[in-house]
């Protein structure tokens, strides 16, 4: 069951990322926030974060309806979650300063490493399960949650935080 669940949600943050990446332009406000609000490397952050933060608790709900458990389900989330991060950034930041902000490109990193960190999410899955781990990982999850949404409204005035499509940081 743990790699069927693997697998859906490799595809679910694929697709959540589209949704979670058009949030604000579609309904901006300040409860979409959340989500990225311009084209900054920080904001991409966000939906590298919440895509599957949001399909993994889609999945969870789903499968935990059907009768089945997730061992470790919040610490393997926030460790995979942080993994893919750290991971998109040293495949993505080289080819984004080399040739400039393609599409095709990002969005090939990004399924690559999804791709990588559900496979770390699934052996952290497989292992016995703790409950003070899946309980520190959730409140991981919530205050990496709230460190993003303030860096949104105060970003640094560094070009990480920089939009260059629109040019400014932040929300406009």
């Amino acid at each position: 069951m743990n790699k069927k669940f693997i697998i859906i949600n490799i595809i679910l943050t694929f697709l959540v990322g589209f949704l979670v990446h058009n949030m604000y332009s579609w309904i901006p406000s300040t409860i979409t926030s959340i989500f990225p609000v311009n084209e900054s490397l920080f904001e991409h952050m966000k939906l590298i974060y919440l895509s599957p933060v949001i399909s993994s608790m889609i999945l969870y709900i789903f499968f935990y309806r059907k009768g089945h458990k997730i061992n470790n389900f919040f610490f393997g989330l926030i460790v995979s979650t942080i993994f893919n991060i750290i991971i998109f950034y040293l495949l993505y930041l080289p080819l984004y300063h080399t040739y400039g902000s393609i599409m095709v490109m990002a969005l090939i990193t990004y399924f690559i490493t999804i791709i990588l960190s559900q496979y770390l999410y699934y052996l952290i899955i497989e292992i016995n399960n703790s409950d003070k781990l899946n309980v520190i990982s959730l409140v991981m999850i919530v205050v990496i949650g709230a460190i993003l949404l303030y860096f949104t409204y105060h970003p640094l005035k560094i070009e990480f935080f920089y939009d260059p499509i629109h040019h400014y940081y932040g929300i406009k």
